[in-house]
């Protein structure tokens, strides 16, 4: 049997349609637990209304999908995004075949489908469409949906409960060390109304802080920086600079001399991201595999190096400190 254990805080809006869509996933044998950090809203009546299981706890993602994982009955757990959807009616029976199919250990995700009012937002969004179809590091995120073996899922020891987020990024780094990540059949539908509000460049920029800090492993910049991840509903535009400004203070707080082995680290990290530029190349012209192939044959022996990763650490160095200046800028004409 399959678990399926969604998170929800206030998703009254969205709740509704993926438990219908999941309602509706034929030839597969599967229980439905919502595990909620204390909604104020109709989400736990229209939860139970169409039978899903309720658990009730601490809000805050992994504690929530550990909660959910604990009284599951299922040999697999599918863990999903409130604001996700499922239209393919055997998508859950094709996906379940496919990750049973796998000799080695292996947890699956889905490629995404970003539903947007905008279609400017649908556009840029269309990067990170492409993005999540591959399984190099760091294109794993939570909204792709996770779907692992109960055996898997208890030999790694359950998400992080260290923050309120970040447990997706967190488990596919301990999971890469045991097995592989692989994309399964079908797509998943997710909102893009966090882009929306936030702004598109805004929430990108700001999710790359967040991950640049996650990679330094400066954990206080999570405490310390103002509604990182607010209620989706609660989202409004974005302002960068208190980000930015906690992200200097986490990075210098040891001296100057360890902000450069910092700076020197993140360089190497997006050196290593690089193929992600030649992905954004090939999503404009709608070939990316086109354009990552370039990169993989050319390119990444001629970056992967020293000398390459100093050269985008210099890169790195040179937008913080410019992004930090402009938004600072526009932080002091908003206060007038």
């Amino acid at each position: 049997m399959l678990s399926i254990i969604i998170p929800t805080l206030n998703e009254e809006q969205h709740i509704q349609k993926l438990l219908l869509q999941l309602s509706a996933q034929r030839n597969v044998s599967f229980e439905i637990i919502v595990s909620d950090g204390g909604s104020k809203d109709a989400t736990l009546k229209i939860a139970k209304d169409i039978g899903a299981v309720i658990v009730s706890g601490e809000p805050g993602r992994g504690k929530q999908l550990n909660k959910g994982a604990q009284c599951a009955k299922g040999e697999y757990f599918l863990f999903l995004h409130a604001d996700s959807g499922i239209e393919n009616k055997f998508q859950l029976k094709d996906s379940l075949d496919f990750i049973k199919g796998l000799s080695e250990p292996s947890a699956g995700h889905f490629k995404l489908n970003f539903f947007c009012d905008d279609p400017k937002v649908k556009k840029f969004l269309s990067f990170f469409e492409w993005k999540s179809s591959y399984n190099r590091d760091g294109t794993f995120s939570g909204d792709q949906g996770l779907l692992i073996s109960k055996e898997n899922f208890d030999k790694l020891g359950r998400f992080s409960e260290a923050f309120t987020f970040l447990e997706d990024k967190e488990f596919a780094l301990r999971f890469s060390r045991i097995g592989n990540l692989v994309t399964l059949p079908g797509e998943i539908e997710t909102s893009g109304r966090r882009f929306e509000a936030e702004g598109p460049l805004e929430r990108s920029t700001l999710n790359l802080i967040i991950m640049s800090m996650f990679h330094l492993r400066l954990f206080d910049f999570f405490v310390v920086a103002p509604s990182i991840y607010r209620e989706a509903s609660d989202s409004k535009r974005l302002d960068l600079f208190p980000f930015f400004q906690n992200a200097l203070h986490q990075i210098f707080g040891d001296g100057f001399f360890r902000a450069i082995f910092r700076f020197g680290s993140l360089g190497s990290w997006a050196n290593a991201n690089g193929w992600q530029i030649f992905l954004w190349l090939g999503a404009r012209s709608n070939n990316p595999q086109k354009f990552i192939s370039i990169y993989d044959r050319f390119f990444f022996k001629l970056s992967r190096n020293m000398v390459g990763d100093i050269f985008v650490s210099l890169i790195i160095t040179g937008w913080f400190f410019l992004k930090l200046f402009t938004t600072w800028i526009r932080f002091r004409l908003k206060g007038r």
